[in-house]
Formats: structure tokens, sequence, C-alpha cells
């Protein structure tokens, strides 16, 4: 009696998972059949962090060219208006700083004391890849881009997630600058998000250049948690492919949102300014 009490009992839990797995797969397909890629493009937006100030700090791994460094990140963010990052290595002793608005960048590199103040060319030269104010924002937040078109817009399913893809994403022309021309700014990027079926949240992105395919960025997204009434990632791996790929992945210890934040950034009268080819 034992025996078939315990069969019978395998054979409703397996028809258990079976319906799941198909209710599961009916749940995800279905928005799309009736809604498309507005439905999916609506639910990311709504469903995307907001605040207007974003303090963290996190442990950072850094791999490139089969060296890795151990780094601890302090960031700070002003939505839309200024990225702060402090970086320490070591025994906590800050080791370079980086102040990021829409139209600038500024470094300082205490480990040799040089500064730069100047454009976006500066970040793209020493990553190798072209970006801006808002593709880092959205990076280092879990969010899409902010001020860039949906060209050829198409949704699908991939496995357990939504996935919306993009071939031709340009620069909205009313956030245009005559500097980005010159900087390259006004690019054609090709972009793929992969989102979670409940929270619409971005899990996975992929942006890579339409000049040139090697050049491209991979995050991920993961070990989402709630804070205040925001759900933000508290894990993040990125891969820039370019000249050399760089593995970085991150682990944030502490989130705190809207709170006043200051953006210090002083360059001291003996730093050597940085020139770039």
């Amino acid at each position: 009696m034992k025996r078939i009490s315990t069969s019978i009992f395998f054979c409703l839990s397996f028809i258990m998972l079976l319906s799941s797995c198909a209710s599961q797969k009916k749940a995800i397909k279905q928005p799309l059949k009736e809604k498309g890629e507005d439905y999916l493009l609506s639910k990311m937006k709504e469903n995307q962090s907001r605040f207007e100030t974003f303090s963290g700090k996190a442990l950072v791994e850094i791999v490139s060219k089969g060296k890795s460094n151990n780094l601890k990140v302090n960031i700070r963010i002003r939505r839309d208006s200024a990225i702060w990052v402090s970086i320490s290595a070591g025994v906590g002793l800050e080791a370079a700083r980086i102040l990021l608005t829409k139209d600038s960048v500024m470094y300082l590199n205490r480990l040799n004391n040089s500064f730069f103040v100047g454009n976006y060319e500066f970040v793209n030269q020493l990553i190798h890849a072209k970006v801006d104010f808002d593709i880092v924002q959205a990076l280092l937040t879990g969010n899409d881009f902010k001020w860039y078109d949906y060209q050829d817009l198409e949704a699908s399913t991939n496995g357990n997630q939504y996935q919306l893809e993009s071939a031709h994403r340009r620069k909205l022309k009313k956030y245009l600058k005559k500097s980005d021309a010159m900087s390259h700014i006004d690019q054609v990027i090709y972009q793929s998000m992969w989102l979670n079926p409940t929270t619409f949240k971005i899990e996975r992105i992929k942006i890579k250049e339409i000049e040139n395919e090697n050049k491209k960025i991979n995050a991920e997204y993961g070990n989402f948690k709630t804070f205040g009434n925001q759900l933000l990632p508290t894990q993040y791996n990125m891969i820039i492919s370019a000249q050399d790929d760089v593995d970085i992945d991150a682990t944030f210890m502490k989130i705190i949102l809207d709170k006043k934040l200051k953006f210090p950034f002083h360059i001291p009268s003996k730093y050597q300014e940085i020139e770039i080819q």
C-alpha cells in the first residue's frame, strides 16, 4: 500500500510540474500575441527604477589581460545630471576619482598624480568603445537608455525571459548637440534586452556598434532587492569587448536612494594633465 501511495504521489507531482511549466510558457507568450513589443516596452518603462539620487558601495573585481584587481567602489548619481565614482584599492586609500556630467569627464589618478578634464572621447579611448552619459547611467542602474529612439523594435521570448531587440537605436535628435557629432555620440547601435517575465526588470542587456560589431558590451543583473519601493539589482557582471576584453564583477554591499549627496572633485595643483591623442 505504501508503494502504491508513493507511486501515485510521484505521478501527481510530475503531472503538476508539467502543468506548471505549460502554464508558465503560456503566460510568457500570451501577452506578445495580444500586444507585442508595445506591451513589453510600456511594462519595462513602468517598472524601471526611479530616484533623484543614488548612493552605493560595491566590491568590484576587474579582470583584463589575465590580471585581476579587487577594488572598493563608491558610486553616487544625481539622476540625469552627475555620476561620481571613487575607487579604492589595497588598504582603502583612494586610487582614482571620476566625475561625469552630460558634457564633461573629469578624472583623477592619485597613483601617479595626474588628471584629465575634457569630453567623452577620453572614456571612449580608455575602454575602446563609444559611450555617453546616458549609456553609463543606464548600465550602472540597470535601466534602459533614456534619450534613445526605438527603431525596428521586435519582441520575442527567449527561454523564461522576454526579449526586446532593436537593430538601429540612435540618440533622439532633440538631445543631440554639436559636440556629439565630434565625439561620435550620434552613433547607431544594436541593442537587445532580456526582461524578467514577472517584474519586467532588465536581467541582461547587450549593445554593440553597428560600424564595428567587435565592440560590444554585455551586462547581466541579479540578486534584486527592494530599497524603499524600488527594486534594484545588487549583482552586476559586465563584459566590455573591444581591443581587449574587460570583465567586471560587482556586488553592492549598500544602496541608499534619494539622500542629499555631495560630489566633491578637487584637482591638486601639483597634478599633471593627461593628454589624449
